[in-house]
């Protein structure tokens, strides 16, 4: 998958979690911090659970730990680490 295809799903993660906040997590840039999301930790955690479910992955505490950016979400789901 390209960062095209991911930041993609990534959106769609987050509109499955917030789907009031559609409208917003459809401008979302790569370069943004996952703070700028305004998550709590529980949505933040679907949104990731949402991601291994469609990339049949499963990610490393240890490397969500080091998440700070969407673009290191891509990479993550890209690679399965940062």
């Amino acid at each position: 998958m390209n960062d095209e295809q991911v930041l993609s799903l990534v959106k769609e993660a987050l509109f499955e979690v917030a789907p009031n906040r559609k409208a917003e997590f459809d401008k979302i840039r790569i370069d943004q911090t996952i703070e700028d999301l305004s998550l709590d930790s529980i949505a933040t955690m679907e949104m990731v659970g949402f991601l291994e479910d469609k990339t049949d992955k499963t990610f490393p505490d240890e490397e969500l730990a080091k998440v700070n950016t969407v673009r290191d979400l891509v990479s993550l789901v890209q690679n399965g680490r940062l």
